[in-house]
């Protein structure tokens, strides 16, 4: 296995998935999702600019781009960070040092692990915004590409949150959970809603 996840073919990567090692798990699959999604904002944007004056959807495919390179980064940024869980998970715990040792190391990684993921769904909702806009230039054949990638958008982000609050049900600190927790909670606020409209309004054009 290379060091990079996002190295690998889409073969390699899901069989990596299906292994039964932890690393690679459902935070680099979310983030994945997310890189799917804005590359077919990027498609639709660049179809877009055929027929459009030059310029006119640059900064548009330039910010669907650097979302896409982001999602990418957190393919391994989150393996990276669960593996620091997985391997301090493994410490010895016989004696009372053991155990303190491993607690200490844990509550770090997990705290760590939950930074990661609280990212992606940053990312997300600037892809959902990213599709809210590409609903006005998308065409007749490429309005449903921008369906899906708000589909994919909202899945990567509510499977961002999933692994954020699984990190944050091992984490002791209470202060801590509350921060992060609230973090989420503002992030995650209204997106569903967002997702509806792009996909209601890519149904009604394309609706039998």
């Amino acid at each position: 296995m290379t060091d990079r996840l996002t190295d690998r073919s889409l073969r390699a990567f899901a069989d990596d998935l299906s292994s039964g090692a932890p690393v690679p798990g459902g935070g680099s699959a979310a983030a994945y999702a997310g890189a799917l999604g804005a590359s077919l904002a990027a498609m639709v944007a660049r179809i877009a600019a055929r027929k459009a004056e030059p310029g006119t959807h640059d900064a548009f495919t330039a910010a669907v781009d650097e979302l896409r390179e982001e999602f990418l980064r957190l393919v391994d940024d989150d393996a990276g960070a669960f593996a620091v869980v997985a391997e301090a998970m493994k410490l010895p715990k016989k004696t009372d040092e053991e155990k303190r040792v491993r607690a200490e190391r844990l509550q770090t990684a997990l705290h760590a692990a939950s930074r990661v993921p609280l990212r992606l769904p940053a990312a997300c909702r600037k892809l959902l915004d990213a599709c809210e806009r590409g609903l006005e230039i998308a065409s007749t054949s490429t309005i449903s590409d921008i369906g899906v990638a708000a589909l994919l958008g909202e899945a990567a982000l509510r499977g961002a949150a999933l692994n954020v609050m699984i990190n944050l049900a091992g984490l002791t600190d209470a202060a801590q959970v509350k921060v992060l927790s609230e973090e989420l909670d503002r992030t995650l606020e209204g997106t569903a809603e967002q997702r509806r409209r792009v996909t209601d309004f890519v149904e009604s054009r394309v609706a039998r």
